[in-house]
């Protein structure tokens, strides 16, 4: 057999996988999300200083000084820097440059690090441990800015999927085995479908044009919002200053063309960082960790408590991974209070973590390609001041221009949100989430789907949405660019969809329209929501129409007949190796009529979530959400581990995930593809 014909079986049998979401999303929606993250490395080997450490906050420079040259002293097979059982005070952390090294304590409960300072690291933010590469550019950097040596034009291999990209006019040879970041210019008017737009444009943005959130390079007066890190993993030369290169994983978007000079650039790249098994307390520092230009890095087993702006900082990283941790509290508990933060970042896998008492457990300012799985989130602790402690504030599927393609799967959440404040996005998927949107003493912006303006061509599928006695109205949708209905009650309808900036207006700040294609592009489909008390198989809102670079998915025909069934997960193609066996696998959805999850009936923790009538105290245990919701392995750990209150309420606890996890997994270790099917023409 000839190797090019060996080529093409290999070749055919990558295209011909079918994707689990392929009978109910049409491609042009969705992407492959088994890439996202990676198997965590379980490094053996000690580096070959280890540190020596002091107690006290007066060794706080000397402790953090012996950790760096520990971090230093590793190599390629050399990866371990250990911090012994104790509460060590460090001014900050710089890993080394050269990567494959791990920080690793003796438990969460044994290892405490306080750091009583920060470095500057990532997106300008002053941080305790921060990994980053050598070159440290970014997107304002002239050596990625036209004319500069890390960048070049994107020319051709602009379909969604593409994996042979031309890229001519630069300045040096794209980097082979590291990471580039493909980008565009946004959109400088509506394209009525797919739009990516930001305060640089006239009513798309309610921050002010002046707001300077540019997440992406700005180039000529256009923000390139729309980004994707991707593996270089093959380098041609053309000739002239032209390269035809391959790359891992393809494209996601659907809109790269021409005329929006698109282009690709390298910041730099290290590989292979990680914190693992320690309590990191973030309460004198901006940000806890940092990842910057950090390509596979990872935090496994760690509580981070108090932190400020955020707890990780994702900044034009990818397929890094945080996973079987514990986030507690938020410094300021206002506006710019996240646990995840990501900026211009690709691939991600957030799975399997506790959040107590933060503001905003997930913050996408820009990021595509992410998956937020299996998270358990309790008591959202937001005060903003001017008597607005009565809001609630969801996790953030987009709050800057150019979110795309993000899944948030299995999660137990307040709520999921896309807003307007600083731009638009769109193409993301909500599968098989419990969005509860109620908490004691919050009554504004309590829904558990939130779309704003120009948060176009989003699925939000098989979720269980609401909390009965509470929710009174399935939907506040905009069907105009002046109005809509529903408004009025908008806090207590399970979607708003379609409004300007805040609350249900078409004009609030420097948004000035609401956006009908919000509502007429968003595929719904086996919901279950306790207004309706009932799952919604609605044929007509499952099949949106085309519009520009959105196909239309299927048709109302083909939903009317279409099977009752969804498979288990979008990126899992059978129970994970950390999941809890015996526990129903999917956990929450239409078809689950076993679950667990309840909430009790009155008293001190009164519709809170609860597993037993002994976690209510004197109350009574009510079966909720029709028994769709099973409890996922972090709220099981957080109620019946560590015992923690079911309204969230209280301080710290004790976390390792070695109590709670039977498994605990490394990364996303998929099974291979079943159910193939191949057509040769």
């Amino acid at each position: 057999m000839s190797y090019r014909l060996l080529f093409f079986f290999a070749l055919l049998s990558i295209t011909a996988q079918a994707q689990n979401w392929s009978k109910f999303l049409d491609p042009s929606r969705a992407i492959d999300w088994s890439s996202a993250g990676f198997t965590i490395p379980n490094y053996t080997v000690n580096c070959s200083n280890q540190p020596l450490l002091a107690s006290g906050s007066g060794a706080a420079s000397a402790n953090a000084s012996a950790i760096r040259n520990a971090l230093n002293s590793c190599d390629a097979t050399h990866n371990v820097v250990n911090i012994p059982a104790g509460t060590w005070y460090v001014t900050s952390i710089s890993y080394g440059t050269q990567g494959k090294q791990v920080l690793r304590g003796a438990g969460p409960t044994q290892t405490t690090i306080i750091a009583t300072s920060g470095v500057g690291c990532a997106g300008g933010l002053s941080e305790a441990l921060c990994m980053r590469d050598s070159l440290g550019l970014y997107n304002g950097s002239s050596q990625v800015l036209p004319g500069g040596s890390n960048q070049c034009s994107w020319t051709s291999g602009y379909a969604q999927g593409s994996t042979t990209l031309t890229l001519s006019s630069c300045g040096g040879a794209p980097p082979l085995n590291q990471t580039i970041i493909l980008d565009q210019a946004n959109d400088t008017a509506d394209t009525s479908g797919v739009y990516i737009c930001d305060v640089n444009i006239s009513n798309c943005g309610y921050e002010s044009a002046s707001g300077g959130n540019n997440n992406g390079r700005f180039i000529s007066g256009k923000t390139h919002s729309e980004q994707q890190i991707v593996k270089v993993t093959g380098v041609t030369s053309l000739g002239g200053g032209s390269y035809t290169v391959t790359i891992s994983p393809g494209v996601y978007f659907t809109n790269i063309r021409s005329g929006q000079a698109p282009g690709a650039w390298w910041p730099g790249f290290v590989q292979n960082d990680g914190v693992e098994n320690m309590t990191l307390d973030g309460s004198n520092v901006n940000s806890t960790v940092g990842f910057y230009n950090c390509y596979q890095c990872w935090v496994k087993n760690v509580a981070m408590i108090h932190s400020g702006r955020n707890s990780v900082d994702f900044y034009q990283s990818a397929q890094d991974v945080v996973r079987d941790s514990y986030f507690y509290g938020s410094q300021g508990s206002a506006s710019e209070s996240y646990s995840m933060e990501f900026s211009e970042s690709s691939g991600n896998l957030i799975e399997n973590n506790i959040f107590q008492q933060v503001t905003t457990p997930i913050m996408f300012g820009a990021g595509s390609g992410t998956v937020i799985g299996y998270n358990y989130s309790v008591n959202v602790n937001y005060s903003c001041g001017g008597g607005c402690s009565s809001y609630a504030n969801g996790a953030y599927q987009g709050h800057n221009a150019g979110n795309q393609f993000n899944l948030f799967e299995g999660n137990s959440f307040f709520g999921i949100w896309t807003d307007d404040a600083w731009g638009s996005a769109g193409q993301s998927t909500y599968f098989r989430n419990l969005l509860q949107a109620y908490q004691n003493g919050k009554t504004g912006s309590t829904f558990p789907i939130m779309l704003r303006s120009y948060a176009r061509g989003l699925n939000v599928v098989g979720n269980v949405l609401g909390q009965a006695g509470y929710h009174t109205q399935y939907q506040a949708i905009a069907n105009s660019t002046s109005g809509g209905t529903g408004g009025g009650s908008e806090d207590t309808s399970i979607y708003s969809i379609g409004w300007a900036g805040t609350g249900a207006t078409c004009s609030s700040g420097f948004v000035t329209k609401c956006d009908p294609l919000s509502g007429s592009t968003l595929m719904r489909w086996a919901n279950y929501d306790t207004v309706t008390a009932g799952t919604k198989f609605d044929a007509a809102e499952a099949s949106p129409g085309a519009v520009t670079y959105l196909n239309a998915n299927f048709s109302s025909s083909y939903f009317s007949s279409l099977a009752h069934t969804l498979p288990a997960s979008l990126y899992y193609n059978s129970a994970p190796s950390w999941w809890t066996s015996g526990k129903n696998w999917p956990a929450i959805g239409f078809d689950v009529s076993t679950g667990n999850v309840g909430y009790c009936a009155s008293g001190t923790y009164a519709k809170a979530q609860a597993l037993t009538s002994g976690q209510c105290l004197s109350a009574s245990l009510t079966s909720g959400w029709a028994s769709h919701a099973t409890s996922i392995p972090a709220e099981d750990c957080y109620l019946n581990t560590m015992n923690g209150p079911p309204d969230g309420s209280g301080g710290v606890l004790n976390f390792d995930a070695s109590q709670c996890y039977a498994s605990s997994g490394t990364g996303n270790d998929l099974d291979p593809p079943t159910g193939l099917a191949a057509t040769v023409n």
